[in-house]
């Protein structure tokens, strides 16, 4: 037997060679960001105005985007000849202002008026294809293997994605965006798991931040591709044909170490562990090739756990509930935040690029605190940050303050999202901890689940803009203070013995 975790000892528990893998698998990743929060671009909306021929042909040029619906197309008193039969009507489509984004899905399809619903449920199908694609391309990766099912992920993801840019109609777009949707989970998951399966327990959760570093910097780069690129069918192109690239980097990546040694490959593990001695430079011992560590036994349940578990005792149900509530804020918050920054007022793709910088702090300063403070408290710190940035920012623009201090209303928007995010790392952490042992994938996987059904809802929140302009923002401030209550209401598991077994659970933190 292999002793991975022993040779772990000599290789450094995030040796040289494990980070060059993992950094390289982060790469490949980068375009799930891209894909994640492209709606931004492709969706983009922007003026219009029904399409009255007599209109121009009255004032050419003249025409105002009045985004009025229903249309007050006909003005009696520049076209004394016309009626107000036509008010509502629009038969001859639609003027849209082109000046910033050259063509969208808005504009192409016409996502306005009785139509303008289809901008949201578009983004909501693609979060259904993310959920969707979590857990079938879960189970493949714990069949094939981790490797396999990233690049998988990447091809299909190439294909469906360079589908939507050729998409006909609205309809194929929404349905190639929810395929696209779901390999976002076929590349990202496993890129998670092979950089938290290279390293030592020790080092699980810088691992983890890596690769959401990674996707704030695909967040910015997708802000720079965007600004340089204003056709959402040509934009949609760029974002996706990297992946033809990554696919030849199939030779540079491994497989993860332990899932071959779940599947007896002890060889391959093997071969992998001389490979990493020789670039870290050390030389590893005959026994970890021969023996294999021997573990702390924990009691053992052949019982096949479901998500039922998670709820059947009064404090496990308890402690679920808070945990799935957090999971599903944050995730409608964060994906509310960062799908409307046009909503902000200034530069689009400034807010959206600063909306990525403000990631890479946000994951950094969290695990720090969350070790110096505790996870209750830091969380709902955190939380309590984003609530008061996302209730104060909209009334820091228009009409309420002159346009030229809208970098104030972008700052408050900003400390909100930095908030959220930190958030977002933090609840990963602690929920991991917060379930024993038997039921923690399934509890990780349950939280996710919801995660995905707040981005799901998200897209729907800024409909409630139409009964009062800065109502979005208050609901995210709003569900992120009571995310941050609910937070002081579980345990804290900083130097605490985790649980195991399921009692153990149940009796945790009451």
């Amino acid at each position: 037997m292999v002793d991975f975790d022993g040779a772990l000892e000599y290789l450094g528990a995030f040796g040289k060679y494990q980070k060059l893998i993992y950094c390289l698998t982060c790469v490949l990743t980068l375009p799930v960001s891209f894909h994640m929060l492209a709606m931004t671009f492709l969706d983009a909306k922007v003026a219009f105005h029904c399409n009255v021929p007599e209109i121009r042909h009255a004032e050419p040029g003249t025409e105002n985007y009045s985004c009025d619906c229903p249309f007050d197309a006909v003005n009696a008193t520049v076209l004394g000849y016309f009626d107000g039969t036509n008010r509502s009507s629009c038969n001859h489509g639609y003027w849209y202002d082109t000046s910033q984004y050259h063509s969208s899905i808005f504009t192409e399809f016409d996502l306005v008026c009785d139509s303008s619903e289809l901008n949201q449920f578009a983004q909501s199908m693609y979060m259904v294809g993310v959920l969707i694609g979590a857990v079938g391309f879960g189970q493949l990766s714990d069949m094939i293997g981790r490797k396999k099912t990233l690049f998988i992920g990447l091809f299909l993801q190439l294909g469906f994605g360079v589908a939507v840019a050729f998409s006909p109609n609205y309809t194929f777009f929404v349905v190639f965006r929810a395929l696209v949707g779901a390999t976002t989970s076929a590349v990202f998951l496993p890129g998670f798991v092979i950089g938290t399966e290279l390293v030592a327990p020790s080092m699980r959760t810088w691992a983890g931040t890596i690769i959401e570093i990674f996707f704030a910097i695909g967040y910015m780069l997708l802000a720079l591709i965007a600004y340089f690129i204003r056709d959402w069918r040509t934009l949609q192109l760029v974002i996706s044909v990297p992946n033809a690239v990554f696919l030849f980097a199939y030779p540079l990546i491994i497989e993860s170490p332990r899932w071959l040694l779940s599947k007896g490959r002890d060889e391959e593990v093997a071969a992998i562990m001389r490979r990493a001695a020789k670039v870290n430079g050390v030389t590893l011992p005959d026994e970890v090739f021969t023996t294999k560590k021997v573990e702390d036994k924990q009691p053992k349940d052949e019982k096949t756990h479901t998500i039922i578990d998670l709820v059947r005792t009064p404090n496990m149900a308890k402690k679920s509930v808070l945990i799935f509530f957090n999971w599903l804020v944050i995730t409608l918050v964060y994906y509310g935040l960062s799908l409307n920054t046009s909503n902000l007022g200034g530069d689009d793709y400034l807010n959206f690029f600063i909306g990525g910088v403000v990631e890479i702090p946000a994951y950094i300063s969290s695990i720090y605190i969350a070790d110096w403070f505790g996870r209750p408290k830091t969380h709902a710190g955190y939380m309590i940050i984003g609530a008061v940035g996302c209730i104060i920012c909209p009334f820091l623009t228009a009409p309420y303050l002159p346009e030229h201090l809208n970098p104030l209303s972008i700052t408050l928007a900003m400390i909100g999202k930095f908030g959220v995010t930190a958030g977002f790392n933090i609840i990963y952490l602690w929920t991991a901890e917060l379930y024993p042992t038997m039921v923690r994938n399934v509890g990780v996987g349950a939280s996710s689940m919801f995660a995905r059904l707040g981005g799901i809802i998200s897209p729907y929140v800024e409909l409630s803009k139409s009964v009062w302009g800065p109502l979005p923002y208050i609901i995210f401030g709003a569900l992120s203070f009571l995310a941050a209550l609910a937070a002081l209401l579980l345990p804290e598991t900083l130097g605490a013995e985790l649980p195991v077994t399921l009692e153990d659970g149940e009796n945790f933190g009451k």
